[in-house]
């Protein structure tokens, strides 16, 4: 496939493929079972993160992909893109669209998605330019709720127990979930564009600082208590604030949110066309068209209350086989091959 990429728009796919749906749900998540230290712990995970783009960043040059390993990775992105299509209906029909069809919703997200796939990559990739003035106004409106925040709540520091600790770690694994993609798109990145140190750096700076406020903030909005309450603590600050330019400051950002999660979607979509057509392959418009019937038809089985309280508990077990376990399999793997490769010519010239 015929891509390039600025080291820009590299990390403005990863930005928006680890902040898309997830970012209203995962700070619940991690308070409930981190307790009083859950910001320090998203804080801990967080220098993780780093290190793992560091990684990938050295040893990105050996993830190749066999045929087996990027049937796994395109399954893993399908079972992603089913549960956060079922999760963006479900979300909606609570917070302000309960009498809108689940087809309707459904459709509109598939349909966006097949046709920026459908077109060339670079057009499902620029629909991220979109999202970025919007995320601007939507931290604008979060400021406003600053006046009600509760100082006090974060505070004892250290009382989470280690149990706890291991809780808040393994859900702070929501936030940074689609790192791996990471690996799909850098070698797409120009050559003459370095992407080591600095740039690494604020880049994770950015979407550190992204994830880590709104921890905190959600701890300093509630108490421990409350937030077992509010699934989606977010929506919850907007609605409660009062503005006189819109009734509802919360269905303003679903609008928002919505399109957000419609370009995560798209994303993880692109990553697994990139990964299925590395190689020629017949009929590629059509093969297309079928993954986005499967993505249609799916989520109307998995429409259920009990199916969307899963996802929230088992979703982030994937994130340890799929960017720590396979990467490094698979980068050793390669240098092993190459390495016994680079042994056998200098005897066969012989």
């Amino acid at each position: 496939m015929k891509l390039q990429l600025s080291r820009v728009q590299l990390f403005l796919i990863l930005f928006i493929v680890e902040t898309g749906v997830v970012f209203i749900t995962v700070q619940a998540s991690i308070i409930i079972r981190g307790g009083r230290d859950s910001w320090l712990m998203f804080i801990c995970f967080s220098i993780f993160h780093y290190g793992q783009l560091f990684f990938y960043e050295k040893f990105y040059k050996d993830f190749q992909l066999n045929s087996f390993f990027g049937f796994l990775y395109k399954l893993y992105w399908m079972i992603i893109c089913i549960t956060f299509i079922a999760y963006i209906d479900y979300t909606l029909a609570v917070w302000g669209f309960p009498n809108t069809p689940t087809y309707i919703v459904i459709g509109l997200i598939v349909f966006i998605s097949l046709y920026a796939n459908l077109s060339r990559p670079e057009t499902a990739i620029n629909l991220g330019v979109i999202i970025i003035p919007l995320i601007g106004i939507f931290i604008i409106f979060i400021l406003m709720a600053i006046p009600d925040l509760v100082w006090t709540n974060i505070f004892p520091i250290g009382t989470s127990t280690p149990h706890q600790w291991f809780k808040g770690l393994q859900r702070a694994q929501y936030a940074y979930m689609g790192v791996e993609v990471y690996l799909i798109y850098r070698s797409f990145v120009l050559k003459n564009q370095i992407i080591k140190g600095k740039p690494l750096f604020i880049y994770q700076l950015v979407v550190g600082i992204f994830y880590t406020a709104s921890v905190i903030g959600c701890q300093l909005y509630f108490s421990l208590d409350e937030i077992k309450l509010i699934p989606e603590p977010i929506i919850y600050i907007l609605k409660a604030q009062e503005v006189t330019f819109v009734k509802r400051l919360d269905i303003f950002f679903i609008y928002i949110w919505l399109a957000w999660s419609i370009v995560t979607i798209t994303l993880f979509v692109l990553s697994i066309r990139v990964v299925h057509f590395a190689k020629k392959r017949k009929y590629p418009r059509f093969q297309i068209i079928l993954l986005h019937l499967v993505l249609v038809v799916v989520p109307f089985f998995l429409e259920r209350v009990e199916f969307i309280e899963k996802i929230r508990d088992y979703l982030h077990y994937g994130y340890i086989p799929f960017t720590i376990i396979l990467p490094i399999l698979i980068i050793i793997m390669n240098r092993r091959r190459k390495k016994s490769c680079l042994n056998e010519s200098p005897s066969s010239s012989s």
